[in-house]
């Protein structure tokens, strides 16, 4: 149960968090001139006057954070809206499908869609729009939620994917977990109501048998399931379990949705034009994975290369600089300029243990001195007066026997984040090279990001996510604090989304098409 925050309670976790924002995030007057970043701590502090409950507290905190526009750095409700336990969870699981489960959403034009339906209520089509759920509406959630959100820069593409991934936990939120939940539906001018319950788990039937005879008919003889018959299938089984593990690892996996994370699919029978799709950069082995597309690429004799990076949040800097070796024509590339840090000491405050399970705590932190070594020696003050982290991404680095010859496509849109972005800049460099799609939700001229510095405000113990490096690609914009443009803009429609229609893709297919009779 949360207890009030006195007011001299709530005026120290201000001044903890203005203290660790100016400590450990680099550049961070980039879009807020210091004396409005001092000014909106004053007025803040200047409006403590009586006792709030912490969640109370985090709808003033977390502004703040959000005015730096660096999309990172976040404030969560954590602990004034307690996650489940994996016990918990399980027990949902278990009982079946919540309210909120059971519909994918879209926040388009804002305005809440349902984008896919896996409840059992046949008539709630797909592009329905949401009106309420328990009479909160879509405007009261992004009033509410808005101003403690963010992306980097100026751009706001990364919003509505923001509020898209965001809208079930912001109910929960709202409402907690609850079996049954009141929607209000819109189809085509007509509003409706519907009660959506827990959808129950279906139970498999299982059958018991003790058999080790099989008998088709009566004329043939009984056949016996030899005890090597059943080793064998058991062997088979575990073997083809392994495959799919492997797979998995290979590539990645969502287990949401039950896709790979990285895939390469050809258009054609004749493998002329090919599209890889990379869902995040976090997930599968990025090494492997590409050695294998772009050496079938080389092998098919592919001629077209659609790189599709939409939705794409980002992820790990080797999986990106890996990729771009296979993307450039240049015998050498760097990806990132030197790494800006606040302090020598700076990488240091990064979490290190809060990555590594509880049961290998043991073995890791003895390591920790060694660790704290390198990072301080690969940490330097440079002649203009700040401290850089010799990151392995700020390397020039040679690109790939196997890199890719051809044409290559770009699809971006307001979802491209972080990481995803960066390689962006860096393709954009090429100029033969084609974007198509929205812009990215991401800036051209980097992001800080890297490494990660998580705290609990010392009284309302609201979780705090600060970042350690300012990560700037080698090709830069003169538009600060916008992302990547496409070259050609398609925006797909709510109906192109329910209806599986991807007009950008379709307008690269028809490039290509004219390109060839050309």
């Amino acid at each position: 149960m949360e207890t009030n925050l006195t007011v001299n309670e709530q005026l120290e976790d201000i001044n903890f968090l203005e203290k660790k924002i100016k400590k450990i995030q680099p550049s961070l007057y980039n879009f807020i001139t210091e004396d409005q970043f001092n000014y909106k701590f004053d007025s803040l502090r200047n409006t403590i006057e009586t006792p709030l409950k912490p969640r109370e507290f985090y709808y003033k905190v977390s502004p703040l954070l959000a005015s730096i526009k660096q999309g990172h750095s976040s404030i969560s409700q954590t602990y004034t809206t307690p996650i489940p336990t994996k016990k918990e969870t399980k027990k949902l699981k278990e009982k079946g499908l919540g309210p909120m489960s059971q519909f994918e959403f879209k926040w388009k034009n804002d305005k809440v869609y349902i984008i896919a339906n896996k409840s059992k209520d046949s008539s709630i089509k797909l592009g329905t729009e949401v009106v309420s759920i328990n009479e909160i509406t879509p405007k009261q959630i992004y009033s509410k939620y808005r101003k403690s959100i963010t992306s980097d820069g100026e751009n706001t593409t990364w919003i509505p994917h923001l509020l898209t991934k965001r809208f079930s936990t912001f109910m929960y939120y709202e409402v907690g977990m609850q079996d049954s939940l009141m929607y209000q539906f819109k189809f085509n001018d007509s509003i409706f109501f519907k009660t959506i319950k827990r959808l129950p788990k279906e139970k498999k039937e299982t059958v018991k048998t003790k058999d080790v005879v099989k008998n088709d008919t009566l004329d043939k003889e009984p056949i016996v399931v030899s005890k090597e018959a059943k080793k064998a299938k058991a062997k088979e089984e575990k073997a083809k379990k392994k495959a799919e593990r492997d797979k998995k690892f290979l590539y990645g996996y969502d287990i949401t949705k039950k896709e790979f994370i990285k895939t390469l699919k050809f258009t054609d029978t004749d493998s002329l034009t090919a599209i890889l799709k990379i869902k995040n950069f976090s997930q599968g082995d990025y090494k492997s994975a590409y050695k294998e597309f772009f050496s079938l690429l080389r092998k098919k004799e592919t001629q077209n290369l659609v790189l599709d990076l939409r939705g794409n949040p980002g992820g790990r800097l080797n999986d990106i600089q890996d990729l771009y070796s296979y993307l450039t024509v240049d015998s050498t590339f760097q990806l990132l300029e030197k790494t800006k840090v606040t302090r020598k000491s700076s990488v240091l405050m990064a979490d290190y243990l809060k990555s590594v399970p509880k049961l290998a705590h043991l073995v890791v932190i003895p390591t920790y001195p060694i660790y704290a070594s390198i990072m301080l020696l690969k940490t330097k003050k440079a002649d203009d007066g700040n401290y850089y982290f010799a990151l392995a991404s700020s390397k020039v680095k040679p690109h790939k026997a196997d890199y890719f010859k051809g044409n290559i496509y770009v699809l971006i849109d307001g979802g491209s984040f972080s990481a995803s972005c960066i390689i962006s800049s860096k393709l954009k460099e090429n100029k033969d090279i084609i974007f198509v799609g929205e812009e990215t939700g991401g800036t051209f001229n980097g992001t800080v990001a890297g490494r990660r510095s998580t705290y609990s405000l010392p009284n309302s113990k609201l979780k705090t996510n600060l970042w350690i490096m300012d990560l700037v690609p080698t090709y830069k914009s003169n538009q600060e604090g916008r992302g990547i443009f496409p070259d050609v803009e398609i925006i797909p429609t709510i109906e192109d989304i329910i209806t599986n229609k991807d007009p950008e893709l379709d307008w690269i297919k028809e490039d290509i098409k004219k390109k060839s009779s050309q």
